[in-house]
């Protein structure tokens, strides 16, 4: 108890070895939010037989962590944190040697004045192409590791079997609130679940005039409408290298608007040639965007040859304008033509004041999580000027991105630390429009991501928790979907 109860000697006339220190993660020259859980890491020194980190404030305010590990106390570094917004923290690591102590070349930690929204949520599934195993949908506090199941289909396994067969997917929330929200099962007792008015219903979306059902959703910021595209979704495997193994690709899809208070689904776009996917909103729900491709196939083919074609088929990305009150849409405008450039982009994300958006961009395709040419880019919506996110981009795969609700901080998907395991990083955006270095999301143990063995995928910006249990979910998926009507 003692010793638990100690807080590490700070060691004294330690000499400079002026190295630059490795750790895991990388919290090296990273802004923070004022908010976030402590940022633990883990210290890449297999010399030294001791360690001392310190942080210290812009006052002289210290704590002290020990240990190869540097694990730091919840309270004392949300204290530190909150007295240093706006400021800096400089990070010193000691090392004890068989010369005696040493320490590494000091480090700063920005704190931003803006906050971050206290939850993100996401689905965390193996990277493989098996046959689905366990899949949850989970939400994580970020002030803290609090980490809870909002849904698994564990919980329909414990009573059918066949259930191993059932896929979780595209959660997505409307205005950041989880009163109103929605995610998909298929396969085994599929449907599209949508909670809104307190209760979990469970929908079929298909129609007789749609070519199937709901995939990638986003909710009007406002108003009880959801975009979605539907698309019919194969997977391809390759043969042209281990760092790519799987093209994912679209062989029909269109864009529609379902209406929850009618229960009615519209088409938007709708044609054989043309593959419309990835939908998002304007902050004032006056602008629908989606990213479209113009892939006509010779008479001879058919859509399943669309593999042959995968790296030819390029989105660009549009808009159409939306009447929230007459439930009219405009027509399409074309806001950044990748494909004249060869590339293409994905999953077009308008921010929270309406002035950037925010996509991934690559080489062929929009399901970039397998794709190492995919990285962030921005367009200024006032200029229409457009650039790539260089200090958030990596080597590796950058992708799937979510802006918080005060446009300060990105979300995002990257497997820049191995190229195989997606991990969620997160990356201030300024209000300059200037974003800075990202760091992963904080884990209580500063290995986490190099011992879990699961990805994370699709992650979101929530202002609160999920409020249904896993449980109460589950109800609602074991019951009949209610069918969808064509809106006419």
């Amino acid at each position: 108890m003692l010793i638990a109860s100690c807080t590490p000697e700070v060691p004294r006339d330690a000499r400079d070895n002026n190295k630059k220190v490795s750790i895991f993660p990388d919290y090296t020259e990273v802004v923070i939010p004022p908010n976030i859980a402590p940022c633990n890491f883990h210290i890449n020194d297999t010399v030294a037989t001791d360690f001392v980190t310190v942080i210290e404030g812009s006052d002289g305010q210290q704590i002290v962590a020990g240990g190869v590990d540097a694990r730091f106390s919840e309270s004392k570094w949300h204290q530190l944190v909150a007295q240093n917004k706006g400021s800096e923290l400089n990070v010193t690591v000691y090392a004890k040697t068989s010369e005696g102590w040493e320490h590494y070349r000091p480090f700063a930690i920005s704190v931003a004045e803006e906050p971050i929204d206290e939850y993100i949520s996401y689905r965390i599934i193996e990277p493989s192409y098996k046959n689905y195993g366990s899949i949850t949908l989970r939400q994580r506090n970020l002030t803290n590791f609090d980490e809870s199941v909002i849904y698994s289909n564990e919980e329909i396994n414990m009573q059918d079997a066949e259930s191993s067969y059932q896929c979780v997917n595209c959660h997505s929330y409307q205005n950041y609130h989880t009163d109103n929200f929605q995610f998909h099962v298929r396969h085994n007792k599929g449907g599209t679940v949508i909670v809104t008015g307190g209760k979990a219903v469970k929908y079929n979306l298909k129609t007789d005039s749609t070519i199937g059902a709901g995939v990638y959703p986003a909710w009007h910021p406002s108003e009880p409408v959801i975009a979605y595209s539907l698309d019919h979704t194969v997977q391809a495997f390759l043969i042209d290298g281990p760092k790519h193994k799987i093209e994912v690709l679209d062989t029909l899809s269109d864009m529609v608007l379902y209406y929850v208070d009618t229960n009615e689904i519209q088409n938007v776009r709708k044609s054989k040639d043309w593959y419309e996917t990835t939908p998002g909103w304007s902050p004032q729900g006056d602008m629908l965007y989606y990213c479209t491709a113009y892939f006509p196939l010779d008479v001879t083919d058919t859509h399943y040859d669309l593999g042959n074609h995968y790296d030819r088929i390029l989105y660009d990305i549009v808009r159409h304008p939306y009447d929230v009150k007459t439930r009219t849409i405009g027509e399409a405008d074309t806001v950044f033509k990748a494909s004249t450039i060869g590339k293409s982009a994905s999953f077009p994300r308008v921010s929270p004041d309406g002035r950037y958006l925010l996509f991934g961009l690559a080489d062929y395709g929009y399901f970039h999580v397998w794709h190492r040419s995919s990285d962030l880019h921005v367009i200024d919506l006032q200029t229409m000027e457009e650039r790539s996110l260089t200090d958030m981009n990596s080597p590796e795969t950058d992708s799937y991105h979510a802006w918080s609700s005060n446009g300060r901080w990105i979300v995002f998907s990257t497997r820049r630390e191995d190229g195989n395991y997606t991990r969620a990083y997160i990356g201030y955006f300024d209000k300059n429009g200037k974003e800075h270095k990202p760091f992963a999301v904080p884990q209580s143990d500063p290995l986490f991501n190099k011992k879990f063995m699961k990805s994370f995928n699709a992650t979101e910006f929530m202002v609160e928790p999920v409020k249904f249990s896993p449980q109460e979910l589950a109800v609602a998926v074991r019951k009949a979907p209610v069918q969808a009507k064509f809106f006419k």
